[in-house]
């Protein structure tokens, strides 16, 4: 008691010893071994100060580590939605182009001959098909056989991946199947 515990200074460094859990054992070990009920007073401080302050820390990181990622979330939606914003008036300019009767819908006939190479080099990035008519297929997720301008700007957004419409096409190639079974 005398070593570690006499006077204020010394009681704080033992304290201290026993939040960083640092030699510890020979602070308690002989004392615990001189009068027992001491337990009651070590065994605690030992697990809730060492514990709960190693806890406290670890949730602090955590914490600051769940700001940065939804910060850094944010900003790359953001930066989606610029691009976004950037690729919207060409694609428009594409549909008006490839819409050769003026008519406000695309047909696979109006797209079948023409190039991938129409599209702009972002959107041809992030697809991954043959020519023109596949992608009319892909796009063409109600199997209407023709596409409205809304239909293919959406649809060629970096947003819409086009997993998502090979999925709604399987999904309304299944609804039909059953449809036709009902019927």
């Amino acid at each position: 008691v005398q070593d570690h515990f006499f006077g204020i200074n010394k009681a704080f460094i033992t304290l201290l010893q026993f939040v960083t859990l640092d030699n510890v054992a020979e602070v308690y070990y002989p004392l615990i071994f001189a009068k027992p009920w001491l337990c009651v007073y070590f065994f605690p401080i030992l697990i809730f100060i060492s514990i709960g302050l190693m806890n406290l820390v670890t949730a602090a990181l955590v914490e600051n580590a769940m700001q940065a990622a939804a910060i850094e979330a944010e900003e790359e939606r953001m930066k989606l939605k610029a691009k976004v914003r950037s690729a919207l008036p060409s694609l428009v300019e594409i549909f008006q182009e490839l819409d050769k009767d003026h008519s406000g819908l695309i047909t696979r006939d109006e797209v079948e001959n023409v190039p991938l190479t129409a599209l702009p080099p972002r959107v041809l990035d992030s697809i991954c098909v043959e020519n023109m008519a596949d992608l009319f297929d892909y796009l063409d997720v109600d199997g209407t056989q023709s596409l409205t301008q809304v239909e293919f700007v959406e649809g060629l957004q970096p947003i819409a991946s086009l997993q998502c419409l090979k999925l709604l096409q399987l999904l309304r190639e299944a609804v039909s199947q059953l449809n036709s079974k009902v019927e």
